[in-house]
């Protein structure tokens, strides 16, 4: 109880975070995704709490990944 999990994907459709997501839904884990390229893609649908690149440059969207990530460290490291 309590536990989540961070699903990564530039697309959205990496099969393997999408079965991993679906996964973690029936274990009643929380699904935190990020994500880029479509706004409506399938991992985004299937996360609780989602962070969207806006980009359907893998570049863009991976680098906007890593600050977000950053971003995360950072704070649990002052915590």
């Amino acid at each position: 109880p309590g536990d989540l999990v961070i699903l990564i994907s530039s697309s959205g459709a990496s099969q393997n975070m999408i079965k991993g997501a679906e996964q973690a839904r029936a274990m009643g884990l929380s699904v935190i995704s990020l994500s880029g390229f479509s706004p409506d893609n399938q991992l985004r649908q299937l996360g609780d709490l989602n962070f969207f690149a806006a980009s359907d440059s893998y570049n863009i969207v991976e680098c906007t990944h890593m600050i977000w990530i950053m971003a995360v460290c950072d704070n649990l490291a002052e915590a």
